[in-house]
């Protein structure tokens, strides 16, 4: 459809540049033209669903065309950055990620991806497990990995690189707590998972691929739609040769590590925070937590971990995902849907969304996460509570 238009925008065009001496053909081109217009708005007035969802400007591309990635091709220039590892960090921003509080709002976007690698890299287990090999093509996975991400308000690389820091924090302070639970390949699929953990998101939620019948979600059997493509894009990539940074690794670790990464994006699911939250906390009490236990505890909570920050900085990522949650609700007035909680832009207190989130959602998960690990308590649980309350106060 959109392709008819242009044709007939061009004809239209090419009839106002033509010479006028036969004023008759070209007066009877243009009543051609207008009919065609006609019909075209004609057809989109009564155009099926499928066919609506190409008129919602507002939403990503990616709602008609996101997909696991073509294997045959990389982006220019990737082969010849294989190799060259990026600088080191500078030493104020290599404590800086360590922060919580760190404001990643404030790095350019063109410097994440380098951000993002050093901050892995700050864990020595990152180059004990990973041979130079690996670490080469880890870094132009990275970047590409950077490019498959869409300039979404939030699910962008921005929060993937946000999470990784998140999960890089976590890290040190599982292992302060409980020294060796997580060894070295562990520790690498955790912060490798968080930087994966969204690729290519179509900044819509599941619901909405599931109602409008995508085919993703036909794919998926409605079952973790986006969690599966996320991990499914990200490990399709690693079938390039210049980005298989699995490939130096014996074939047991290979195996071992897809299978981690795969099950910590897949447990991202928010549809799976409840039930896993209750196992876990009472595997906190008997003391009895397993690796993996708390490879998925750290990733739930990196992944909605903005709450914990300090205000400044959990601020800009509510404008960012209040857009995404509001672009879902327009597009589910056009098609007719029922619009999903917090995505109607017509009654929605922003305020209100936020003191939902952190109490139903952020709260248990952190609440949970605090008797297994101190600096949780110490650190977060404080920071928390004060925004809750900002957020009841200023709630309409």
């Amino acid at each position: 459809m959109e392709a008819l238009t242009k044709a007939v925008a061009d004809l239209e065009t090419s009839l106002a540049k033509a010479p006028n001496q036969d004023q008759a053909v070209k007066k009877h081109l243009q009543s051609a033209v207008v009919a065609m217009r006609t019909a075209i708005e004609a057809h989109r007035d009564s155009a099926p669903a499928s066919d609506k969802l190409a008129r919602l400007n507002e939403l990503p591309e990616a709602l008609l065309s996101c997909k696991p990635p073509s294997v045959a091709t990389a982006p220019p220039g990737t082969s010849e950055a294989a190799g060259r590892l990026p600088s080191a960090l500078s030493p104020a921003l290599a404590e800086g990620v360590k922060s919580w509080t760190f404001d990643l709002h404030k790095i350019p976007l063109a410097e994440l991806p380098a951000l993002c690698f050093g901050a892995m890299m700050q864990h020595p287990e990152m180059a004990k497990f990973l041979p130079p090999l690996s670490l080469s093509k880890l870094w132009t996975y990275v970047q590409v990995v950077a490019s498959r991400y869409r300039d979404n308000p939030f699910h962008s690389f921005r929060h993937a690189v946000d999470v990784t820091l998140a999960a890089s924090c976590m890290v040190r302070w599982t292992q302060e707590a409980y020294p060796g639970l997580l060894n070295d390949l562990q520790v690498c699929a955790v912060l490798i998972g968080a930087m994966v953990h969204d690729t290519d998101h179509p900044g819509v939620m599941n619901n909405f691929l599931i109602a409008t019948k995508h085919p993703l979600a036909v794919l998926y059997n409605h079952r973790s739609v986006l969690e599966n493509h996320h991990i499914a894009t990200a490990m399709a990539l690693t079938l390039r040769p210049e980005l298989d940074w699995l490939g130096p690794l014996s074939a047991a670790d290979q195996a071992e590590m897809r299978a981690a990464m795969i099950e910590l994006v897949l447990a991202t699911d928010v549809a799976t925070h409840i039930p896993f939250m209750k196992s876990f906390a009472a595997d906190v009490a008997a003391k009895q937590v397993s690796a993996t236990q708390a490879m998925h505890a750290i990733l739930k909570a990196s992944d909605i971990s903005n709450p914990s920050r300090p205000l400044a900085v959990y601020e800009p990522w509510i404008d960012g995902v209040v857009k995404e949650f509001f672009a879902q609700g327009d597009a589910e007035r056009e098609l007719g849907l029922p619009i999903s909680m917090n995505c109607d832009r017509k009654t929605v207190d922003v305020n209100k969304c936020q003191v939902g989130f952190i109490t139903f959602l952020v709260a248990p998960i952190y609440k949970g996460l605090a008797a297994f690990l101190p600096a949780v308590e110490r650190e977060l649980l404080p920071v928390l509570e004060k925004n809750l309350a900002h957020f009841k106060a200023v709630s309409s």
